[in-house]
């Protein structure tokens, strides 16, 4: 099970209605400074297109998985933000991505718990059910049963 001060049903974003990479950034960046996650928006954003000009993280079946990691983040986090409609994302399935989950790492330790969040959140995506029912999932109760029962190891 995922921390509460990781992951809580108040880090689900339901029903934007975003058209571009840029706006899932700052919406994503916005979120995670008004919870503490980050002292500067700019700075998460800036470190959104860092990690995307290393390649998409775009996966498969509209899911994507964006990510930062800096100095001044202040703590791992993560945020479920599902659009409304597809946005493209240079996936592997060559599919627009509607949904985001999007992981905060700072940069102290960030090797391990970088690469145990990303690890664990998509090896559960690899589980079609899990895919599946996260796809199907309709309100922050359901997403948050989902995500929240994966083992960050």
């Amino acid at each position: 099970m995922i921390d509460s001060k990781i992951f809580n049903e108040s880090s689900i974003i339901l029903g934007t209605t975003l058209k571009t990479k840029a706006e899932v950034f700052e919406k994503l960046a916005s979120y995670f400074y008004k919870n503490n996650y980050c002292d500067d928006t700019e700075m998460m954003i800036q470190e959104f297109w860092n990690r995307e000009a290393e390649g998409s993280t775009a996966f498969i079946n509209g899911i994507g998985i964006p990510h930062a990691k800096a100095e001044k983040i202040n703590y791992p986090g993560i945020c479920i933000l599902k659009n409304n409609t597809g946005i493209e994302w240079d996936s592997l399935d060559g599919e627009d991505t509607s949904l985001f989950i999007a992981l905060a790492i700072p940069e102290k330790g960030s090797s391990s718990i970088h690469l145990k969040m990303l690890s664990s959140v998509a090896r559960k995506l690899a589980d079609a059910e899990f895919k599946n029912n996260l796809l199907a999932a309709k309100s922050k109760k359901q997403i948050y049963e989902l995500i929240s029962s994966v083992e960050i190891v």
